[in-house]
């Protein structure tokens, strides 16, 4: 068990874990091969279903409709991907890392169409 926040202490949490790793805790293991992502996640209360206008690579588009060349939004800074409507709490967060990871991967000028997976013979739609 992890001594210092419990996790595999029930057969629910080892359910939620690592089912390949072979040791006593499935929810604890060594961390060994990149690549790495890190995202801070703070508590708190927090919606919008305003922000500003994007396009699908996360750039902030002026009011003729083209992209601000080295400006993206994402998150609450972004108009809302639910079109004005606030379903549920938390509902910025998946919205905000996915356009957050389109973002980055167009600033870096990597397409997010190699990002993804898309099985032969099926159109991927992603970042078109």
């Amino acid at each position: 068990m992890d001594p210092e926040f419990g996790r595999g202490s029930t057969p629910y949490n080892r359910k939620m874990g690592d089912p390949l790793y072979k040791g006593s805790n499935p929810c604890v293991a060594p961390i060994e091969q990149g690549p790495f992502y890190a995202v801070k996640v703070l508590p708190g209360s927090f919606g919008t279903f305003a922000g500003l206008k994007t396009n699908a690579n996360a750039q902030v588009v002026n009011s003729s409709g083209h992209a601000i060349p080295g400006l993206y939004a994402v998150g609450t800074d972004m108009a809302s991907v639910m079109g004005g409507f606030y379903p549920s709490g938390g509902i910025n967060l998946g919205p905000a890392m996915t356009f957050g990871f389109i973002a980055g991967r167009h600033a870096a000028g990597r397409s997010t169409q190699t990002a993804f997976a898309c099985p032969v013979g099926q159109v991927d739609q992603v970042g078109t």
